[in-house]
């Protein structure tokens, strides 16, 4: 049950926390790769302070990581923020009032796994952790968002996310191997790959660049082989099946443009060399395809909800 009307309704206000989080954190994600991509996350050898102050140096590793804590530190509060008002004002819809609460958590084991990886640094396990925290943070409050938009427009609609269609199916399956893709980097690829910050596995310059032995490179590879195909079917399929519906039809054509970015990215980095826009397109990219496929799915199941809602 979606609880009373009055806590189904969606203001506009609250959306727009929701849409504001979600953005910020989708930054953040970016940040974090390009943080990677760059070897800054030693930019300032110090935590929470940058050389024992609050202005970092003029120094492109400090700035960098200085601003990645800037947006850290922005994140945080709103993603709270969200979370409280999803509990006070939407206790009883669960994906307006639980998935921001479960992110305010994930959120705090982000904190403390950016501070070892300055003070420390992280082992390759604990990195894969650390990522697939930033990603489901991200998801959480995509999710919110998403939820919250609907129910804007219709406050009855129920709580609950079904995937029963075969698109649902696909879009969730995609999200489910890109997700394993992006957490396999720190697993698949040595200090100093490209390939362990977001980097798909099937450019082969840049992805086989300092990769550790073992089985985790082909495996990464075969399931980002596979992560692809499904979705360019994503892609397709909402053309195909969807072609009414303005905001499925945005997201394919969002999550074609971002993986094209991406592969033309990893393309030409190889014969030019690492440049900050490359870095800043790559990261964009990557967490752009998670993130689009996130909001694909969730648009998918609440409109697979709501045909079964309509047929019972």
């Amino acid at each position: 049950g979606g609880g009373t009307l009055s806590e189904s309704r969606v203001t506009r206000a609250q959306s727009v926390l929701f849409l504001v989080t979600s953005v910020v954190t989708y930054l953040l994600v970016v940040m974090g790769s390009v943080v990677c991509m760059t070897g800054s996350g030693l930019g300032c050898p110090d935590w929470p302070m940058c050389y024992g102050q609050i202005i970092p140096p003029v120094d492109m590793g400090a700035i960098i990581e200085t601003t990645h804590r800037f947006l850290a530190a922005l994140t945080s509060p709103l993603i709270v923020a969200a979370a409280v008002v999803g509990w006070r004002k939407h206790r009883s819809t669960w994906w307006l009032s639980r998935p921001p609460a479960i992110a305010v958590a994930l959120v705090l084991a982000v904190v403390v796994f950016g501070a070892f990886a300055v003070l420390t640094g992280l082992p390759p396990l604990i990195a894969a952790v650390d990522v697939g925290c930033a990603l489901t943070v991200l998801a959480l409050v995509l999710t919110t968002w998403v939820v919250a938009r609907a129910r804007r427009r219709d406050p009855r609609m129920p709580d609950r996310l079904v995937f029963r269609t075969p698109f649902a199916v696909l879009t969730l399956s995609a999200l489910a191997a890109v997700f394993l893709v992006l957490i396999g980097g720190p697993l698949a690829a040595g200090v100093g790959s490209i390939a362990r910050c977001f980097g798909w596995p099937l450019y082969g310059p840049v992805a086989g660049a300092a990769e550790v032995g073992g089985a985790y490179p082909p495996v990464r590879r075969a399931i980002g082989a596979l992560a692809a195909v499904l979705i360019v079917a994503v892609v397709v399929q909402a053309w195909r099946l969807h072609r009414r519906d303005t905001a499925i039809v945005r997201g394919a054509t969002g999550l074609a443009i971002a993986l094209l970015v991406e592969a033309a990215v990893a393309t030409l980095m190889p014969a030019h060399g690492f440049t900050m826009l490359y870095g800043v397109l790559y990261g964009t990219a990557a967490a752009g395809i998670w993130a689009t496929l996130v909001v694909l799915a969730v648009m998918a199941a609440t409109a697979s909800d709501k045909r079964a809602a309509a047929r019972s």
